[in-house]
């Protein structure tokens, strides 16, 4: 739960900030912060005497106003004074009658009081502030609106007439405009990409579900709501333009003829262009770039954004027709998408525990079946399946196959009965070695001698305790220890230590000398005094020996034991429990060689031939180069872990679909954009071909 907590609380502050950050943006980046200029802006904030100068201004133009429907201007008392140098444009409409002179700066319309008209040059010095409607021009080159407070305080407005006439500039045509419409759907959809926000919240889901399939079950019921809801969210944003009103922009629609020419090129690269009209820069698409001399020098009309964008001009060239018959494929979603989902499954198969869920959720999707079997040879026989439940019964050994340590040495784990091999086939008893009965047998003589018994031969009793009052060790029969050790260590080089130290014992030159001594019967009777040290360590030097011998028998033992006859069934635990009610034992690890070797003998006569009775669900199916089938078996899972199983199962089959939809649809429309600009050029190509236009409006 804490978890959860702290990723919602995370995702609360990000967006939190993320908001913050684009209000205040979105502030500084609005109303007169927008207005371009030549030199760098200066920005103050309006005091009393230029709220109240404007105030009145405001109303003084609301009273002389024709047009009773409009609602009178109206200005912040704490907005911002914007200083700015830039060239004004003005031009008049003919549909508008009086003094309907407008202006802009670049693209943004502005509004000019009559009194600062006079003086106005090629550039501008500027003092605006944004009202309601447009941004109001109160200062033009250090004279201000201030200077004719008197001419609106007595009521008396200035008589200034202007001819109704459209703009003419160098003998060009007079400009019209027709109408303002609403951008079509085919033009929104063209200059707006969408989807973005809603595939972000969508890959927000896939996260969420994979926290879902790793966290506890206590918290994987509120994680798939939340999961669900996520992506319920998410498909609503991303298709929202289908089923949500859209906020269409204004286009304006103007008859004329455009003039080639560079009017702010030098001023700012981002409004350089060739081609304008009424001071208005035209920004046409690349692709219309070929077709436009075919209507130059003549009026024709224009469609446009208030940026300079142009969505249609003359006869033919239209985006809404191109998008229309050869639609634009939007992708960056469908990449978004994409990647979200690949990062995800990613995601689930590097959690390992994960592995077996999806591996029964989709066995179980296609169908699984319950099999019982008696004997190994029906397993032979039947078409086991991952999935399927099996219940088996009968007589077999515990087993698994050897770990093997470093030296590639079995490790001594005798009879898993993680592991249970199923076979007709007879198998091994007890196991039995020479090599360990003689070490068995050495070591028993020397702990005998070295520590005799009470009522043990061969030392007079009182003798005995005298020496051993003395802190000495006696060994009464030497020899039986030297023929002991060369009766175990006679074809090996692994008893070097001992019989150098039997050899110092024995004063003699070397180990046969010493061994031809004993076995003739030079050494009956002889006895060796050791102080308590030396014993120690001469019982020591014949542990080590004995267990290095018992230790290679083990090893030899447990991999005959390992290595099972060919063919029959190895049924196997993937969770390491036991199958059966194995005998309970010592540790191994804290037991001696010797030990170790007296308990894989007891456990060999218990768990040779074993009853076991087993159910489980097939988690895989294999067969080893013996022809052993080897079937990994999990236990038998509630309804409920079923129920997850299969949703992890559903959630990797919906992401991989997921995948290969948003790839498909990637690759298709990457080759529809590139084929759309041909069978654009293609159908311009034979517009203007086959019927050159004479324009009339």
């Amino acid at each position: 739960m804490l978890n959860h907590v702290i990723i919602t609380a995370i995702i609360v502050i990000s967006l939190t900030i993320m908001a913050s950050f684009l209000y205040f943006r979105r502030g500084r980046h609005s109303g007169v912060y927008q207005i371009p200029s030549v030199a760098s802006p200066s920005f103050r904030k309006m005091i009393d005497s230029d709220y109240q100068t404007i105030s009145q201004y405001l109303n003084y133009c609301a009273a002389i106003s024709t047009n009773t429907s409009q609602h009178p201007w109206q200005i912040k008392k704490n907005s911002i004074i914007a200083t700015v140098c830039h060239s004004l444009t003005r031009f008049n409409l003919r549909q508008e009658q009086g003094n309907s002179w407008r202006y802009f700066i670049d693209t943004i319309e502005v509004q000019l009081p009559s009194q600062l008209e006079p003086f106005l040059q090629r550039q501008n010095v500027m003092e605006i502030v944004e009202t309601d409607h447009l941004p109001l021009i109160i200062s033009m080159n250090s004279h201000s609106l201030k200077d004719f407070s008197s001419e609106w305080q007595t009521g008396m407005p200035i008589d200034s007439t202007w001819p109704d006439a459209a703009i003419q500039e160098r003998g060009q045509h007079s400009i019209e405009r027709l109408k303002v419409r609403k951008e079509t759907n085919e033009e929104h959809r063209l200059h707006h990409s969408t989807g973005w926000l809603g595939a972000a919240i969508i890959c927000l889901s896939f996260l969420f579900g994979y926290l879902t399939l790793v966290s506890i079950p206590l918290l994987q019921e509120s994680g798939l709501v939340i999961t669900t809801i996520t992506f319920i969210i998410g498909l609503l944003i991303l298709f929202r333009s289908r089923m949500f009103p859209q906020q269409y922009q204004d286009i304006q629609c103007i008859h004329g003829q455009p003039k080639r020419w560079e009017l702010y090129g030098e001023l700012d690269k981002k409004y350089s262009t060739n081609t304008s009209i009424a001071g208005i820069d035209l920004h046409y698409p690349n692709h219309w770039t070929n077709y436009l001399k075919y209507e130059e020098n003549q009026a024709v009309n224009i469609d446009f954004y208030t940026t300079g964008e142009v969505v249609r001009h003359g006869k033919y060239l239209s985006l809404h027709e191109e998008e229309r018959y050869y639609p634009y494929k939007r992708f960056k979603k469908n990449v978004l998408m994409l990647v979200g989902a690949l990062l995800t499954m990613a995601l689930i198969f590097a959690y390992q525990p994960i592995d077996l869920p999806i591996k029964l959720g989709f066995a179980w999707l296609g169908g699984t079946e319950k099999i019982k079997a008696e004997s190994p040879n029906e397993l032979a026989s039947r078409q086991l399946k991952v999935g399927d439940t099996l219940v088996a019964q009968g007589k077999g050994m515990c087993y698994r196959s050897p770990n093997l340590n470093k030296e590639n040495q079995a490790q001594f784990v005798p009879f898993d009965c993680s592991g249970i091999y199923w076979n007709d086939v007879s198998l091994q008893t007890e196991p039995q070695s020479e090599v360990v009965e003689h070490s068995i047998s050495l070591l028993d003589t020397v702990k005998s001698q070295l520590h005799p018994d009470k009522n043990s031969t061969g030392v007079n009793p009182r003798l005995q305790r005298d020496i051993m009052k003395s802190g000495m060790n006696i060994i009464f029969d030497f020899s039986a220890i030297i023929m002991g050790t060369e009766q175990l260590c006679h074809n090996s080089d692994n008893c070097l230590k001992l019989k150098n130290a039997l050899t110092n014992l024995g004063s003699t030159d070397d180990w046969p000398s010493l061994v031809k001594k004993a076995s003739t019967g030079k050494l009956k009777g002889a006895h060796v005094l050791l102080r308590a040290g030396s014993a120690e360590a001469l019982e020591n030097i014949v542990e080590d020996t004995i267990y290095d011998f018992i230790r290679t028998e083990i090893d030899r033992e447990v991999r005959k034991i390992n290595s099972p006859p060919p063919g029959g069934v190895l049924l196997i635990s993937d969770e390491n429990k036991p199958l059966v009610d194995s005998i309970q034992g010592a540790s191994f690890n804290e037991l001696s060689p010797l030990q170790r070797w007296q308990e894989l003998q007891r456990l060999s006569n218990l768990l040779i031939n074993t009853p076991f009775n087993i159910e489980g669900v097939i988690t895989d199916l294999s067969v080893d180069a013996n022809g052993t089938l080897q079937i990994v078996l999990h236990e038998e899972p509630n309804e409920k872990v079923v129920s997850q199983y299969i949703c992890s199962a559903l959630f990797i089959l919906f992401l991989l679909v997921c995948a290969l939809l948003n790839g498909s649809l990637i690759v298709l429309r990457v080759l529809n954009n590139k084929k759309r600009l041909r069978n654009i050029t293609e159908y311009y190509d034979k517009c203007f071909e086959a019927n050159p236009p004479s324009y009339r409006r």
